[in-house]
């Protein structure tokens, strides 16, 4: 069916955007749903935790999908054409080949192995409500969604993107096309105020800015702990900033004695780590790990990985009477469900 590229929605004053796509990391949501009402209601057995993770994945996936990828009060102006929901499968294998340690910490984090079997299975119950949903789901064996969500992004060819997530790593996407909303801070991140949150300050509380495109080497010169990916020796936020601000990574490869000069002062460690080596292997190393990219091995099977949901409105209300799903606001949700299942028609 033809269809002008501007919808006028009845229910409010936005428009549907041809070609626009919304991105949701769903275990990156179930994981940040599940703690932030942990906290608050206090779960004291199973049950009650599987309670707790169905209610938070739900309530964070579904209250995006209400608001299209917008904060709480906050009104769209546009609403995306396209919604997908991505997750984890399996376990790391591709990211573990490069570096055995990746991720190893959380694996025998108490914590972390003691919630898992409930996040899981609050999953479960959310990819089968979804296939109620007029949304797309994708996930792949021994693959994180950081590669789907990845895939999704340059199969898009520029189109605009919404991805939600609290993840780091998708600040490397940012561009004029593609923005995040990280849900936990109920903020928005795009090119105009990118520094503000992706650049450590100085002491004054002014953003160290560097070439966007630089912010991948970023994070591989100082890792990130919560995947258990180690730095560059001698480098934290500031200098990571510094020295990126001043020329590119690979200049600093080329010629190390650049380092002294983009700092401002001698670090022993800095200077170690480049002369013996330690950095450029570690870059390599980071660079294969953290990079979005460069294209993964499920971006040929982004069809096949698919499956698409087809509209049931009375069976997803029945799922979420059942489910006590109370914390969204559901015309608001059915609205938007029923304008994504309008567009599939």
């Amino acid at each position: 069916m033809a269809r002008s590229d501007r919808r006028q929605l009845a229910f409010d004053d936005a428009t549907i955007e041809a070609n626009t796509l919304l991105i949701l990391d769903g275990n990156n949501l179930a994981w940040a749903g599940y703690y932030a009402l942990e906290r608050a209601m206090k779960p004291d057995d199973d049950e009650r935790r599987r309670r707790v993770a169905t209610l938070g994945l739900a309530s964070m996936a579904l209250g995006v999908i209400a608001r299209s990828g917008e904060p709480p009060g906050s009104r769209p102006t546009a609403h995306p054409a396209r919604v997908a929901l991505c997750f984890d499968e399996g376990r790391p294998l591709r990211r573990q080949a490069v570096y055995p340690g990746y991720q190893a910490t959380r694996f025998v984090d108490a914590k972390f192995t003691s919630n898992e079997p409930h996040v899981l299975f609050a999953i479960a119950a959310f990819r089968e409500a979804a296939a109620m949903l007029p949304i797309d789901v994708l996930s792949c064996p021994d693959t994180e969604a950081d590669d789907l969500i990845a895939g999704l992004v340059d199969d898009a060819g520029g189109a605009p993107v919404r991805i939600v997530s609290t993840d780091r790593d998708f600040l490397q996407l940012v561009g004029p096309a593609t923005s995040i909303y990280a849900p936990v801070k109920k903020l928005v991140i795009d090119e105009l105020n990118f520094f503000d949150v992706a650049a450590p300050k100085t002491p004054s509380g002014e953003p160290i800015v560097f070439p966007m495109e630089r912010f991948l080497d970023y994070r591989v010169l100082t890792g990130d702990p919560s995947d258990n990916i180690p730095g560059v020796p001698g480098f934290g936020t500031v200098s990571a900033a510094r020295v990126l601000a001043a020329a590119p990574l690979d200049a600093y490869l080329a010629d190390p004695s650049r380092l002294r000069e983009a700092l401002g002062r001698r670090s022993d460690a800095i200077d170690r780590a480049f002369a013996d080596g330690t950095a450029a292997m570690i870059i390599e190393r980071n660079r294969s790990l953290m990079s979005l990219r460069v294209g993964a091995p499920c971006w040929n099977e982004l069809p096949e990985l698919t499956r698409r949901g087809t509209w049931d409105a009375a069976g997803f209300s029945a799922w979420l009477d059942e489910a006590r799903i109370t914390s969204v606001e559901r015309p608001a949700l059915l609205h938007r469900l029923e304008s994504l299942a309008e567009l599939r028609s």
